[in-house]
Protein backbone atom coordinates (compact mmCIF):
# COMPACT_ATOMS: atom_id res chain seq x y z
CA UNK A 1 0.00 0.00 0.00
CA UNK A 2 2.73 2.56 1.07
CA UNK A 3 4.68 1.54 -2.46
CA UNK A 4 1.59 2.31 -4.34
CA UNK A 5 1.48 5.59 -2.51
CA UNK A 6 4.92 6.52 -2.93
CA UNK A 7 4.51 5.61 -6.98
CA UNK A 8 1.09 8.23 -7.14
CA UNK A 9 3.09 10.92 -5.29
CA UNK A 10 5.93 10.69 -7.62
CA UNK A 11 3.92 9.86 -11.23
CA UNK A 12 2.42 13.79 -9.26
CA UNK A 13 5.56 15.04 -9.04
CA UNK A 14 7.50 14.54 -12.58
CA UNK A 15 3.99 15.56 -14.19
CA UNK A 16 3.62 18.58 -12.15
CA UNK A 17 7.70 19.39 -13.30
CA UNK A 18 7.06 18.74 -16.97
CA UNK A 19 4.26 20.87 -16.82
CA UNK A 20 5.92 23.52 -15.13
CA UNK A 21 8.76 23.06 -17.28
CA UNK A 22 6.58 22.91 -20.83
CA UNK A 23 4.88 25.68 -20.42
CA UNK A 24 8.21 27.84 -19.28
CA UNK A 25 9.63 26.69 -22.44
CA UNK A 26 5.97 27.53 -24.38
CA UNK A 27 6.78 30.92 -23.37
CA UNK A 28 10.16 31.64 -23.43
CA UNK A 29 10.41 32.94 -27.23
CA UNK A 30 10.05 36.89 -27.74
CA UNK A 31 6.32 37.18 -28.70
CA UNK A 32 7.09 40.57 -30.82
CA UNK A 33 9.69 39.19 -32.80
CA UNK A 34 7.52 35.56 -33.33
CA UNK A 35 4.58 38.43 -34.63
CA UNK A 36 7.65 40.00 -36.80
CA UNK A 37 8.26 36.80 -38.21
CA UNK A 38 4.95 35.85 -39.10
CA UNK A 39 4.59 38.41 -41.08
CA UNK A 40 6.78 37.60 -43.16
CA UNK A 41 10.26 36.59 -44.26
CA UNK A 42 10.56 40.07 -46.28
CA UNK A 43 9.57 41.77 -43.20
CA UNK A 44 11.35 40.01 -40.75
CA UNK A 45 14.94 39.97 -42.69
CA UNK A 46 13.84 43.67 -42.83
CA UNK A 47 13.23 44.22 -38.77
CA UNK A 48 16.95 42.02 -38.41
CA UNK A 49 18.65 44.49 -40.84
CA UNK A 50 17.04 47.58 -39.09
CA UNK A 51 17.91 45.77 -35.59
CA UNK A 52 22.05 44.26 -35.91
CA UNK A 53 22.28 44.59 -32.24
CA UNK A 54 19.06 42.75 -31.46
CA UNK A 55 20.17 38.93 -30.80
CA UNK A 56 15.94 37.31 -31.77
CA UNK A 57 14.80 35.27 -29.45
CA UNK A 58 12.56 32.55 -30.75
CA UNK A 59 13.22 29.98 -28.23
CA UNK A 60 10.26 26.94 -28.06
CA UNK A 61 8.41 28.66 -30.65
CA UNK A 62 5.81 26.55 -32.92
CA UNK A 63 6.61 27.36 -36.41
CA UNK A 64 5.95 24.31 -38.22
CA UNK A 65 5.37 24.02 -42.08
CA UNK A 66 6.40 27.45 -41.99
CA UNK A 67 7.69 28.90 -45.18
CA UNK A 68 11.10 29.97 -44.38
CA UNK A 69 13.00 30.50 -47.55
CA UNK A 70 16.35 32.74 -46.85
CA UNK A 71 15.31 33.97 -43.92
CA UNK A 72 18.25 35.59 -41.31
CA UNK A 73 18.40 33.73 -38.17
CA UNK A 74 22.00 34.89 -37.80
CA UNK A 75 23.19 34.36 -33.94
CA UNK A 76 19.55 33.65 -33.46
CA UNK A 77 18.39 31.72 -30.02
CA UNK A 78 16.12 28.72 -31.83
CA UNK A 79 16.67 26.07 -28.90
CA UNK A 80 13.80 24.00 -28.53
CA UNK A 81 11.73 26.17 -31.33
CA UNK A 82 9.94 23.47 -33.90
CA UNK A 83 10.46 24.05 -37.07
CA UNK A 84 9.21 20.45 -38.41
CA UNK A 85 7.80 20.25 -42.30
CA UNK A 86 9.29 24.27 -42.32
CA UNK A 87 11.24 25.73 -45.61
CA UNK A 88 14.14 26.92 -44.23
CA UNK A 89 16.18 26.38 -47.71
CA UNK A 90 18.74 29.00 -48.07
CA UNK A 91 18.29 30.24 -44.50
CA UNK A 92 21.59 32.04 -43.05
CA UNK A 93 21.46 30.41 -39.55
CA UNK A 94 25.34 30.83 -39.09
CA UNK A 95 26.11 31.08 -35.72
CA UNK A 96 22.33 30.18 -34.25
CA UNK A 97 21.30 28.23 -31.51
CA UNK A 98 19.21 24.98 -32.30
CA UNK A 99 19.93 22.60 -29.02
CA UNK A 100 16.91 20.16 -29.02
CA UNK A 101 15.11 22.52 -31.69
CA UNK A 102 12.87 19.76 -33.67
CA UNK A 103 13.62 20.30 -37.15
CA UNK A 104 11.87 17.14 -38.58
CA UNK A 105 11.51 16.64 -42.38
CA UNK A 106 12.28 20.35 -42.82
CA UNK A 107 14.10 21.48 -46.20
CA UNK A 108 17.70 23.12 -45.21
CA UNK A 109 18.72 22.82 -49.03
CA UNK A 110 21.88 24.98 -49.44
CA UNK A 111 20.88 26.66 -45.84
CA UNK A 112 24.04 28.05 -44.19
CA UNK A 113 24.53 26.74 -40.33
CA UNK A 114 28.16 27.64 -40.32
CA UNK A 115 28.87 27.22 -36.13
CA UNK A 116 25.43 26.74 -35.40
CA UNK A 117 24.38 24.92 -32.03
CA UNK A 118 22.38 21.58 -33.11
CA UNK A 119 23.01 19.80 -29.90
CA UNK A 120 20.26 16.89 -29.40
CA UNK A 121 18.34 18.58 -32.58
CA UNK A 122 15.83 16.45 -34.37
CA UNK A 123 16.74 16.25 -37.78
CA UNK A 124 15.04 13.07 -38.87
CA UNK A 125 13.84 12.51 -42.57
CA UNK A 126 15.43 16.73 -43.42
CA UNK A 127 16.53 17.18 -46.46
CA UNK A 128 19.99 19.55 -46.31
CA UNK A 129 21.48 18.26 -49.62
CA UNK A 130 24.25 21.12 -50.32
CA UNK A 131 23.85 22.89 -46.71
CA UNK A 132 26.75 24.24 -45.57
CA UNK A 133 27.80 23.10 -41.56
CA UNK A 134 30.67 24.11 -41.33
CA UNK A 135 32.01 24.24 -37.42
CA UNK A 136 28.92 23.16 -36.61
CA UNK A 137 27.71 21.34 -33.24
CA UNK A 138 25.68 18.45 -33.83
CA UNK A 139 26.57 15.94 -30.45
CA UNK A 140 23.56 13.33 -29.93
CA UNK A 141 21.58 15.44 -32.88
CA UNK A 142 19.58 12.87 -35.30
CA UNK A 143 19.89 12.38 -38.83
CA UNK A 144 18.64 9.57 -39.16
CA UNK A 145 17.27 8.93 -43.09
CA UNK A 146 18.01 12.67 -43.50
CA UNK A 147 19.69 13.80 -47.54
CA UNK A 148 23.02 15.28 -46.20
CA UNK A 149 24.18 14.71 -50.04
CA UNK A 150 26.83 17.11 -50.73
CA UNK A 151 26.84 19.01 -47.63
CA UNK A 152 29.41 20.54 -45.71
CA UNK A 153 30.49 19.24 -42.28
CA UNK A 154 34.28 20.06 -42.24
CA UNK A 155 35.10 20.55 -38.86
CA UNK A 156 31.89 19.68 -37.12
CA UNK A 157 31.21 18.40 -33.70
CA UNK A 158 29.17 15.05 -34.99
CA UNK A 159 30.09 13.03 -31.91
CA UNK A 160 27.33 10.50 -31.11
CA UNK A 161 25.46 12.26 -33.89
CA UNK A 162 22.67 9.56 -35.23
CA UNK A 163 23.46 9.56 -39.39
CA UNK A 164 21.27 5.66 -39.61
CA UNK A 165 20.64 4.85 -43.41
CA UNK A 166 21.14 9.07 -43.92
CA UNK A 167 22.14 10.14 -47.43
CA UNK A 168 25.42 11.28 -47.07
CA UNK A 169 27.05 11.09 -50.50
CA UNK A 170 29.70 13.70 -51.78
CA UNK A 171 29.36 15.32 -48.48
CA UNK A 172 32.58 16.95 -47.01
CA UNK A 173 33.84 15.58 -43.34
CA UNK A 174 37.16 16.61 -43.46
CA UNK A 175 38.44 17.14 -40.07
CA UNK A 176 34.85 16.40 -38.23
CA UNK A 177 34.09 14.82 -34.79
CA UNK A 178 33.28 10.94 -35.40
CA UNK A 179 33.79 9.64 -32.75
CA UNK A 180 30.48 7.09 -30.99
CA UNK A 181 28.66 8.61 -33.99
CA UNK A 182 26.35 6.15 -35.67
CA UNK A 183 26.47 5.74 -39.31
CA UNK A 184 24.81 2.51 -40.05
CA UNK A 185 23.34 1.88 -43.97
CA UNK A 186 24.17 5.67 -44.44
CA UNK A 187 25.71 6.34 -48.03
CA UNK A 188 28.78 7.75 -47.36
CA UNK A 189 30.20 7.21 -51.58
CA UNK A 190 32.26 9.78 -52.85
CA UNK A 191 32.12 11.13 -49.14
CA UNK A 192 35.61 13.46 -48.05
CA UNK A 193 36.70 11.67 -44.65
CA UNK A 194 40.30 12.93 -44.84
CA UNK A 195 41.18 14.10 -40.80
CA UNK A 196 38.15 13.09 -39.68
CA UNK A 197 38.22 11.33 -36.20
CA UNK A 198 36.60 8.25 -35.34
CA UNK A 199 37.29 5.72 -32.36
CA UNK A 200 36.30 2.09 -31.54
CA UNK A 201 32.82 3.57 -30.48
CA UNK A 202 32.25 5.26 -34.28
CA UNK A 203 29.53 2.41 -35.95
CA UNK A 204 30.70 2.53 -39.85
CA UNK A 205 28.22 2.17 -42.77
CA UNK A 206 28.81 -1.47 -42.81
CA UNK A 207 27.69 -2.41 -39.19
CA UNK A 208 31.36 -2.36 -38.39
CA UNK A 209 33.33 -0.29 -36.09
CA UNK A 210 36.23 1.62 -36.70
CA UNK A 211 39.26 0.33 -36.63
CA UNK A 212 43.17 1.93 -37.31
CA UNK A 213 43.01 -0.11 -40.19
CA UNK A 214 40.01 1.60 -41.68
CA UNK A 215 41.25 5.20 -40.70
CA UNK A 216 44.42 4.89 -42.81
CA UNK A 217 42.18 3.78 -45.96
CA UNK A 218 40.70 6.38 -45.77
CA UNK A 219 43.04 9.18 -44.37
CA UNK A 220 40.77 9.29 -41.53
CA UNK A 221 42.34 10.19 -37.78
CA UNK A 222 41.82 6.74 -35.29
CA UNK A 223 41.97 7.90 -31.83
CA UNK A 224 41.71 5.55 -29.43
CA UNK A 225 38.44 6.06 -27.07
CA UNK A 226 37.86 4.26 -23.82
CA UNK A 227 35.58 1.03 -24.28
CA UNK A 228 32.00 0.77 -23.75
CA UNK A 229 31.52 1.55 -19.71
CA UNK A 230 30.73 -2.05 -18.68
CA UNK A 231 29.65 -0.67 -15.03
CA UNK A 232 26.55 0.68 -16.66
CA UNK A 233 25.23 -3.36 -17.19
CA UNK A 234 23.52 -4.38 -13.95
CA UNK A 235 24.13 -7.79 -12.27
CA UNK A 236 27.50 -8.69 -13.55
CA UNK A 237 29.84 -9.95 -11.23
CA UNK A 238 33.67 -8.22 -11.28
CA UNK A 239 34.97 -11.56 -13.45
CA UNK A 240 31.83 -10.81 -15.82
CA UNK A 241 32.11 -7.37 -16.55
CA UNK A 242 35.96 -8.29 -16.97
CA UNK A 243 34.66 -10.68 -19.49
CA UNK A 244 32.72 -7.94 -21.11
CA UNK A 245 35.34 -5.56 -21.79
CA UNK A 246 35.52 -6.39 -25.58
CA UNK A 247 39.10 -5.02 -27.68
CA UNK A 248 37.35 -6.72 -30.74
CA UNK A 249 37.80 -3.45 -32.49
CA UNK A 250 41.55 -3.91 -32.99
CA UNK A 251 41.60 -7.83 -33.92
CA UNK A 252 39.37 -10.74 -33.63
CA UNK A 253 36.78 -11.55 -31.10
CA UNK A 254 37.92 -13.62 -28.54
CA UNK A 255 36.00 -16.51 -26.40
CA UNK A 256 35.89 -14.82 -22.80
CA UNK A 257 35.10 -16.02 -19.32
CA UNK A 258 32.38 -14.62 -17.02
CA UNK A 259 33.22 -16.02 -14.33
CA UNK A 260 33.40 -19.61 -12.79
CA UNK A 261 30.66 -21.10 -14.45
CA UNK A 262 27.84 -18.77 -13.05
CA UNK A 263 25.43 -17.22 -14.98
CA UNK A 264 25.88 -12.95 -13.48
CA UNK A 265 22.27 -12.53 -15.05
CA UNK A 266 20.34 -14.89 -12.84
CA UNK A 267 21.02 -13.23 -9.66
CA UNK A 268 17.53 -13.04 -7.92
CA UNK A 269 18.90 -10.27 -5.86
CA UNK A 270 19.31 -8.10 -9.06
CA UNK A 271 15.82 -8.64 -10.30
CA UNK A 272 13.03 -6.58 -9.28
CA UNK A 273 9.56 -7.31 -9.05
CA UNK A 274 7.78 -5.41 -11.81
CA UNK A 275 8.82 -3.30 -14.94
CA UNK A 276 8.48 0.11 -14.95
CA UNK A 277 4.23 0.55 -15.82
CA UNK A 278 4.13 3.79 -16.72
CA UNK A 279 6.78 3.26 -19.67
CA UNK A 280 5.38 -0.10 -20.14
CA UNK A 281 1.69 1.57 -21.37
CA UNK A 282 3.86 4.54 -23.05
CA UNK A 283 5.47 2.22 -25.82
CA UNK A 284 2.39 0.00 -26.24
CA UNK A 285 0.09 3.52 -27.07
CA UNK A 286 2.44 4.11 -30.04
CA UNK A 287 5.65 3.98 -31.10
CA UNK A 288 6.10 7.79 -32.60
CA UNK A 289 5.37 9.48 -29.33
CA UNK A 290 7.94 6.59 -27.44
CA UNK A 291 10.79 7.48 -29.92
CA UNK A 292 9.94 11.40 -29.30
CA UNK A 293 9.97 11.04 -25.88
CA UNK A 294 13.64 9.08 -25.85
CA UNK A 295 14.98 12.16 -28.41
CA UNK A 296 14.15 14.32 -25.81
CA UNK A 297 15.54 13.09 -23.22
CA UNK A 298 18.47 10.12 -24.02
CA UNK A 299 19.55 9.52 -21.05
CA UNK A 300 16.51 8.31 -19.36
CA UNK A 301 16.99 5.11 -17.54
CA UNK A 302 14.30 2.28 -19.62
CA UNK A 303 13.62 -0.61 -17.59
CA UNK A 304 10.84 -3.01 -19.01
CA UNK A 305 12.54 -6.14 -18.05
CA UNK A 306 9.73 -9.30 -18.06
CA UNK A 307 7.38 -7.39 -19.60
CA UNK A 308 5.25 -9.18 -22.27
CA UNK A 309 5.59 -7.76 -25.99
CA UNK A 310 3.91 -10.87 -27.74
CA UNK A 311 3.09 -10.11 -31.24
CA UNK A 312 2.92 -6.51 -30.79
CA UNK A 313 4.35 -3.91 -33.36
CA UNK A 314 7.19 -2.49 -32.22
CA UNK A 315 8.46 -1.60 -35.55
CA UNK A 316 11.18 1.10 -35.56
CA UNK A 317 11.06 1.46 -31.95
CA UNK A 318 13.88 3.00 -30.06
CA UNK A 319 14.83 0.68 -27.53
CA UNK A 320 18.78 1.26 -27.35
CA UNK A 321 20.52 0.43 -23.71
CA UNK A 322 17.16 -0.63 -22.25
CA UNK A 323 16.97 -3.29 -19.61
CA UNK A 324 14.57 -5.75 -21.44
CA UNK A 325 15.81 -8.86 -19.24
CA UNK A 326 13.24 -12.00 -19.16
CA UNK A 327 10.75 -9.79 -21.78
CA UNK A 328 8.57 -11.72 -23.71
CA UNK A 329 8.42 -11.03 -27.84
CA UNK A 330 7.37 -14.05 -29.49
CA UNK A 331 5.96 -13.55 -32.83
CA UNK A 332 6.63 -9.34 -32.09
CA UNK A 333 7.33 -6.93 -35.10
CA UNK A 334 10.88 -5.05 -34.29
CA UNK A 335 11.54 -3.90 -37.97
CA UNK A 336 14.38 -1.67 -38.18
CA UNK A 337 13.96 -1.30 -34.24
CA UNK A 338 16.89 0.22 -32.72
CA UNK A 339 18.44 -2.79 -29.79
CA UNK A 340 21.85 -1.19 -29.18
CA UNK A 341 23.05 -2.07 -26.01
CA UNK A 342 19.86 -3.64 -24.93
CA UNK A 343 20.11 -5.87 -22.36
CA UNK A 344 17.97 -9.04 -23.86
CA UNK A 345 19.45 -11.95 -21.93
CA UNK A 346 16.67 -14.75 -21.07
CA UNK A 347 14.36 -12.88 -23.78
CA UNK A 348 11.48 -14.79 -25.39
CA UNK A 349 12.08 -13.91 -29.28
CA UNK A 350 10.44 -16.69 -30.91
CA UNK A 351 9.22 -16.12 -34.43
CA UNK A 352 10.18 -12.29 -34.15
CA UNK A 353 10.67 -10.40 -37.13
CA UNK A 354 13.86 -8.24 -36.33
CA UNK A 355 14.46 -7.66 -39.78
CA UNK A 356 16.91 -4.40 -39.99
CA UNK A 357 17.13 -4.22 -36.75
CA UNK A 358 20.37 -2.97 -34.84
CA UNK A 359 20.87 -5.55 -32.26
CA UNK A 360 25.07 -4.15 -31.61
CA UNK A 361 26.07 -5.02 -28.37
CA UNK A 362 22.76 -6.77 -26.68
CA UNK A 363 23.24 -9.10 -23.83
CA UNK A 364 21.55 -12.08 -25.93
CA UNK A 365 22.71 -14.92 -23.25
CA UNK A 366 20.00 -17.20 -22.53
CA UNK A 367 17.72 -15.39 -24.87
CA UNK A 368 15.88 -17.69 -27.15
CA UNK A 369 15.48 -16.64 -31.05
CA UNK A 370 14.30 -20.07 -32.64
CA UNK A 371 12.80 -18.67 -36.30
CA UNK A 372 13.02 -15.51 -35.27
CA UNK A 373 13.75 -13.37 -38.79
CA UNK A 374 17.42 -12.02 -38.70
CA UNK A 375 17.45 -11.09 -42.24
CA UNK A 376 20.03 -8.00 -42.75
CA UNK A 377 20.26 -7.09 -38.95
CA UNK A 378 23.48 -5.99 -37.43
CA UNK A 379 24.68 -8.39 -34.63
CA UNK A 380 28.19 -6.46 -34.27
CA UNK A 381 29.35 -6.81 -30.85
CA UNK A 382 26.05 -9.06 -29.32
CA UNK A 383 26.59 -10.87 -26.25
CA UNK A 384 26.08 -14.92 -26.66
CA UNK A 385 26.88 -17.99 -24.71
CA UNK A 386 26.07 -21.57 -24.92
CA UNK A 387 22.51 -21.20 -23.75
CA UNK A 388 21.75 -18.61 -26.51
CA UNK A 389 18.97 -20.13 -29.10
CA UNK A 390 19.35 -19.08 -32.62
CA UNK A 391 17.15 -18.27 -35.48
CA UNK A 392 18.18 -21.90 -36.25
CA UNK A 393 17.16 -23.77 -33.01
CA UNK A 394 20.58 -24.42 -32.52
CA UNK A 395 22.71 -23.35 -29.49
CA UNK A 396 25.64 -20.40 -30.35
CA UNK A 397 29.08 -21.22 -30.37
CA UNK A 398 32.07 -19.67 -30.45
CA UNK A 399 32.59 -20.09 -34.00
CA UNK A 400 29.01 -18.28 -34.62
CA UNK A 401 30.15 -15.30 -32.65
CA UNK A 402 33.54 -14.71 -34.79
CA UNK A 403 31.35 -15.61 -37.77
CA UNK A 404 28.60 -12.46 -37.23
CA UNK A 405 31.30 -10.48 -35.28
CA UNK A 406 29.69 -10.81 -32.30
CA UNK A 407 31.14 -11.78 -28.47
CA UNK A 408 30.67 -15.45 -27.02
CA UNK A 409 30.81 -15.64 -23.60
CA UNK A 410 31.89 -19.21 -21.82
CA UNK A 411 29.65 -19.44 -18.44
Amino acid sequence: MRNNKEFFIHSCLVFLAFFSTARHDALAYNAAHLKELKAGVKSWNSYRAANPKSVADLSGAVLKGMNLKRADFRYADLSRADFGNSDLSGARLEHARLDAAILRSSILSRASLDNARLQSADLEDALLDNASLKGAVLCAAVLKKSDCSNADFSGADLRETNFREAGLAGSVLSGCDLRSAYLWRADISHAEISGARVSGTTVLASGSYATPVWAGEHHAVFVADSPEPVSAVPGVSDAGQAALTDSGNQGPLRTRTAGAGENPWRRSGNIRAAYDDVLYKKLKSGVFAWNDMRKRDRGMPIDLHQASFDQKNLSYADLARANLRGASFRKADLFDADLRHADLSGCDLREANLEKADLGGTDLRNANLWRANLSHARLTGVRVSGTTVLDSGKKATPEWAVRHEALFIQE
